[in-house]
């Protein structure tokens, strides 16, 4: 058995302590890791235990403890049942942290076993954060050629030259003048690879003052990566509980708080 599993047994046993004091018996005590020798002579390992007795009759529930990734299968259900009926006069009870198949369900209701799911609650989030900032340089605009003559054409004019200054946000427009992207936004599209990159086929048009939309076929420019300080924050619960008990049938659920009490409420702090 790992310290996880260990550390899930302990956790149930702390909120199943709690619960039976919220259901008024204050002085049950439960009980961690106890070995019961059955009827058959045979000895069982019980992940929590408790006892009391009441007008001359013991009463045990022994509690089986699965801290699965997965749904518990109908087979632990058997082998647990196997068990109780071994042990005799206990109730039992198998508490997890995901859920149970519909096999395991319907054992359990017909062997009177209770199914529960228990779980931690998160209380804090630590979040840390490596921000990188993406520079782009030496941006080329290669134009589509018949594009660029039937531009001038329209003008009457032989040459012509631009100066572009963008701060980025320059719209790229569709064949019937709507704004498909901006350079900012094909750019970052492409912001992963350190270098001189290219975009192909890229099919859009940029309005040129005096000239109107001269369709681009390509966009090459330099991409450098700065890494920049870590940020880190922490995101803390409002309330004070940190555990949670779910009954799979009853489907009531109550909540484990700081100081040990138990309700059907997350109290805020």
């Amino acid at each position: 058995m790992n310290n996880r599993d260990t550390e899930y047994e302990l956790l149930v046993a702390r909120i199943l302590q709690g619960m039976l004091k919220y259901d008024g018996f204050e002085n049950l005590h439960v009980e961690h890791d106890v070995v019961l020798t059955g009827k058959s002579g045979a000895t069982h390992q019980i992940d929590v235990f408790w006892e009391f007795k009441a007008a001359g009759t013991i009463y045990r529930t022994c509690v089986e403890c699965k801290n699965y990734a997965s749904a518990v299968k109908k087979l632990h259900v058997a082998a647990f049942s196997a068990t109780l009926a071994d042990i005799g006069n206990a109730n039992g009870i198998i508490a997890t942290t995901h859920s149970f198949q519909k096999g395991a369900k319907l054992l359990a209701q017909q062997n009177n076993i209770r199914l529960v799911l228990i779980n931690n609650l998160i209380k804090t989030i630590h979040i840390v954060m490596h921000p990188q900032q993406t520079n782009f340089t030496n941006l080329s605009i290669i134009f589509n050629q018949e594009s660029v003559r039937e531009a001038l054409g329209r003008r009457n004019l032989e040459h012509f030259s631009i100066e572009l200054r963008s701060t980025g946000e320059h719209p790229l427009l569709g064949k019937n003048g709507e704004v498909i992207e901006t350079f900012n936004s094909i750019l970052n599209k492409h912001s992963n690879k350190q270098g001189r990159n290219r975009i192909d086929d890229v099919n859009l048009f940029l309005d040129v003052d005096e000239l109107g939309p001269v369709l681009i076929d390509s966009i090459e420019f330099d991409v450098t990566h700065i890494k920049l300080p870590p940020m880190e924050s922490v995101i803390t619960s409002p309330n004070s509980a940190n555990a949670v008990i779910e009954d799979i049938v009853d489907e009531n659920r109550h909540y484990i708080h700081d100081d040990g009490s138990v309700n059907q409420v997350i109290n805020n702090t």
